[in-house]
């Protein structure tokens, strides 16, 4: 049985305008065992801070407000951030229902070594994650420096000992719906190069129903696969 962890990371400049509260949209992502983590990035006085921090709140994610041109470290520590946390989550858990104890009220000791196993097993662990791009009108000359960032991503991860998928959905997608998939998941570099170049930009910031329909994507991409976490 594969251990895998599911990962979300929202990237916007801006504040959802369709579809009703992102961060409810997360909350119940999270509860199909998928983290949803935020990055914001900050060019002026469309993104809404408090929503960054919300998605990546009720997704048990973490989360970034960075500039366009530090988005691709952003995007590497978000991620590897995100995975630590999933797994202290997980071993919270586990602790609290072996010993009634969370990590924090372990002895010191006993602490750094749980600590060191969970940083051992986020470089060994299946990472899948999708990178669920806006790309409403106000990323227009945002996007060529969002393509780089994505593939600074992959080289940065690639030297994991786990093995690792990324996938690319856009949102708005073209004409009227919310989301377009522009990469399925994948580990080749070139393969998400050329799929990166079908991104461009159109219409509103529907994060509700790009965050739902990324959900519904990885459970489609995942049927009949065993997995924990």
């Amino acid at each position: 049985m594969s251990m895998i962890l599911k990962q979300i990371i929202v990237i916007t400049d801006g504040k959802s305008n369709v579809g009703g509260n992102p961060a409810d949209a997360a909350r119940d992502v999270r509860k199909l065992g998928i983290t949803v983590s935020a990055i914001g990035i900050s060019d002026g006085d469309n993104l809404s801070y408090n929503e960054i921090v919300n998605i990546a709140k009720n997704g048990g994610g973490t989360y970034d407000i960075t500039t366009i041109d530090k988005l691709g470290y952003s995007m590497t520590m978000v991620t590897q951030k995100t995975m630590n946390k999933t797994l202290q989550d997980k071993v919270n858990l586990e602790l609290k229902n072996i010993l009634g104890k969370d990590l924090n009220e372990l002895n010191p000791f006993i602490r750094i070594q749980i600590v060191d196993y969970i940083e051992k097993l986020s470089e060994d662990i299946f990472l899948k994650c999708i990178i669920l791009i806006d790309v409403s009108q106000s990323m227009k000359n945002k996007l060529e420096n969002a393509k780089s960032s994505v593939l600074e991503l992959l080289k940065s991860i690639k030297e994991r000992k786990g093995k690792n998928e990324i996938a690319i959905i856009a949102f708005p997608g073209e004409g009227y719906k919310h989301t377009d998939i522009i990469s399925d998941f994948t580990s080749n570099l070139l393969e998400l190069e050329r799929n990166l170049k079908k991104l461009k930009t159109s219409g509103n910031t529907p994060t509700t129903f790009a965050i739902k329909e990324a959900a519904e994507f990885f459970e489609k991409n995942l049927e009949g696969v065993k997995y924990i976490l």
